[in-house]
């Protein structure tokens, strides 16, 4: 009976090391959250080719956290006919909240050129409904780290054509800062490998 329990209470062992190496190894991930914004209207009034729009977003995150992916989600989005159209998209330092309109008059070219930076320039979309996501790239997301400073930031749309769709998003994804320190060395794996001999030879 006393061998029984010795040899459970050496599992016991071993099992609580693996248990603890796999929650130092764990415990590295520091993924912090997904954040969504959609607008007040969802649809951005449908993009109408007369207007240009711009959507103020407040983004207010805690000083440890820190965006490192972001996208624009455009749902079932489709040109209202197959005439030659174009949608500027653009990343703005705005300083309100909510929607901005302007009238253009679908006039051509980007409303909004010489603000902030381009983020797309999608030229004849087609008239079939579709999903369309832009990525941030690298040096989108440290500008859009730059306009929150005060915790808001702008993206603006100019549609030269009218752009049927079912909801426009914005979708963040942050990281706390130092975050992408190193997993422990394999060594700290070769501590459990001592652990478990040691047992082996008490056990024999």
């Amino acid at each position: 009976m006393m061998a029984f329990r010795r040899k459970r209470g050496m599992k016991m062992v071993a099992m609580i090391a693996l248990i603890g190496v796999a929650t130092m190894i764990s415990g590295q991930t520091a993924v912090a959250g997904t954040y969504q914004f959609v607008p007040g209207d969802h649809d951005m009034y449908d993009l109408d080719h007369y207007r240009a729009y711009e959507w103020g977003i407040r983004i207010e995150l805690p000083e440890t956290e820190e965006i490192v992916a972001a996208n624009i989600f455009f749902r079932q989005i489709r040109n209202w006919d197959n005439n030659p159209n174009d949608l500027y998209v653009r990343l703005l330092d705005s300083n309100f909240e909510g929607i901005d309109t302007s009238w253009d008059n679908q006039g051509g070219g980007d409303y909004f050129a010489g603000q902030g930076i381009l983020l797309n320039h999608y030229e004849d979309l087609s008239s079939v409904a579709q999903n369309i996501t832009y990525h941030f790239t690298e040096a989108d997301i440290t500008q859009l780290t730059t306009n929150l400073v005060d915790d808001l930031t702008g993206i603006a749309f100019d549609p030269d054509c009218h752009f049927y769709n079912r909801g426009i998003k914005l979708t963040t994804e942050t990281d706390t800062q130092g975050g992408d320190d190193p997993v422990p060395e394999p060594a700290g794996l070769g501590l459990v490998g001592i652990a478990l001999l040691a047992a082996r030879k008490r056990r024999s």
